[in-house]
């Protein structure tokens, strides 16, 4: 019966990392650009031996934690000139608020109080140098498709451009990336960022997250039938282990 109960904790532990990881995909359905993490994957089954003995208890052993899902979330017309999106492959350069320089998908710009271009959680944006972008009073801002930065100064003549820099952007593959424990998305290996400008960029579109409300419930349900079916297999386990003791017991 000890394995048995083993074999059921281990199961429920991995059950109640996937309904988190599914309560944390809904939690950010209507973020702009989240990407939807994914369940770790199990690869194979570790045997740790009870010591000066020959019986084994088997456990799943699980790789590719903090994997998230790079689909392209739907790209939604808004209208709103600071509004962006990256149409297929890449992501923005942002200095979070707490951390390190990190990728995102999140395109709802806006110019804070001091100029600074931040995106809705308050990152700032940065550009092809990795320095924050400022952006001085504007009549009219035009974001290209390679990400350069043009405004039509509120303080200058009718018709006068002048160019800011370049929104930056990165194309990494989605096999070098992965979700750190704040939640930022950067290289598994920890290297530096570099932007080569190779996404596309579209203004006055927003990227939807690509989380499926629907996908994500049917999931959790079904992980939860398994937690059940799994505390029930403890019960179980619990009344046969006193059955057999029960006979064991000698007779008075």
């Amino acid at each position: 019966m000890d394995r048995l109960v083993h074999l059921a904790l281990n199961t429920i532990k991995h059950a109640q990392e996937d309904s988190t990881i599914r309560s944390n995909n809904l939690a950010n359905v209507s973020v702009p650009g989240f990407r939807r993490d994914l369940e770790p994957k199990n690869v194979e089954s570790s045997f740790l031996k009870s010591m000066e003995a020959h019986e084994t208890r088997a456990y799943a052993l699980r790789e590719g934690k903090n994997r998230f899902s790079d689909d392209q979330g739907r790209i939604e017309h808004t209208g709103n000139e600071t509004d962006v999106a990256i149409n297929g492959d890449g992501y923005f350069v942002i200095q979070p608020v707490e951390g390190d320089i990190a990728l995102s998908r999140r395109g709802d710009f806006r110019v804070n109080i001091d100029g600074f271009l931040i995106d809705g959680e308050g990152n700032q944006v940065l550009n092809a140098g990795l320095q924050p972008i400022v952006l001085p009073p504007y009549r009219k801002l035009v974001i290209g498709n390679d990400g350069r930065i043009t405004i039509e100064p509120l303080d200058g003549e009718p018709g006068q451009r002048d160019e800011i820099g370049f929104v930056a952007t990165i194309a990494p593959e989605v096999k070098d990336l992965k979700k750190f424990i704040d939640g930022e998305i950067r290289f598994v290996d920890e290297r530096a960022i570099q932007p080569d400008q190779q996404a596309e960029i579209t203004q006055g579109y927003l990227e939807s997250s690509n989380v499926n409300p629907v996908d994500e419930m049917v999931r959790m349900l079904k992980k939860q039938r398994h937690y059940e079916l799994n505390v029930r297999l403890m019960t179980v386990a619990r009344e046969l282990d006193e059955s057999g003791a029960s006979i064991m017991r000698m007779p008075r």
